[in-house]
């Protein structure tokens, strides 16, 4: 199968993460389906013509057709122990997969009519499957009407945030963070000076100080802008 722009950008994100003595991989998977894999026109043309879903033309030079893309990661461990000092995952559903799955309602205890109803459109598409820890990142689908769906992330106790990034930046920055955990709040308004975000902190100044000579083929110039602005 011959490999559009967009699947040999995740290609080489794996060949990355699998070529750094500095990363410790603990899920690694990448993978093409069994058999022939719908291209971004047929697969648009079915969510349109089964579900309603009309989705930006413009969302097709991000299309995937990987049937599998997860990754887990560790690193920086210390002397004293195994624990590394920063760490990251994610799982990217396919998008058809995605679409037709369904929607979250549970997230939310007890919600509000308007509530249910919101829950009602997203659909998750990033998830942290390996840790279990509740972060996922979610499509809202609007049915009937052409649109690039907005992204919320959910991170789990602490609620719903809606992401400052469509679908093809929330892609770029993935390949360049590697699922870095809690990446996604700088794309937010959570304020990450609090307390509760010490950890996640932590973990996002790791990876801007030691990132840029890991993988120097990316840009981390604007991640660290948008971390100063979360931090004040």
């Amino acid at each position: 199968m011959e490999t559009t722009p967009a699947e040999r950008a995740w290609i080489d994100v794996f060949d990355e993460l699998r070529g750094c003595p500095d990363v410790l991989l603990d899920m690694d998977n990448l993978e093409f389906p069994d058999g022939e894999a719908a291209d971004a026109d047929a697969a648009f043309a079915s969510l349109e013509e089964r579900d309603g879903v009309v989705l930006a033309p413009s969302l097709k030079d991000c299309y995937l057709r990987f049937s599998d893309v997860a990754a887990g990661w560790g690193a920086g461990m210390t002397e004293e122990d195994e624990d590394p000092l920063f760490a990251g995952e994610f799982d990217i559903i396919p998008l058809v997969r995605a679409i037709r799955d369904s929607a979250p309602v549970e997230r939310v205890p007890d919600p509000s009519s308007k509530q249910r109803e919101f829950l009602s459109e997203l659909r998750d598409f990033d998830v942290t499957s390996l840790t279990g820890t509740g972060k996922v990142a979610s499509l809202r689908i609007r049915h009937g009407v052409a649109h690039s769906p907005e992204i919320w992330f959910s991170d789990g106790p602490r609620g719903i945030h809606q992401m400052d990034v469509d679908l093809p930046g929330y892609l770029e920055a993935l390949r360049i963070t590697k699922g870095t955990f809690g990446w996604q709040l700088l794309y937010t308004d959570v304020p990450l000076a609090h307390d509760r975000y010490e950890v996640t902190v932590r973990f996002l100044k790791e990876m801007l100080r030691v990132f840029p000579d890991l993988f120097p083929a990316h840009d981390y110039e604007p991640l660290r802008a948008r971390l100063a602005e979360r931090l004040r």
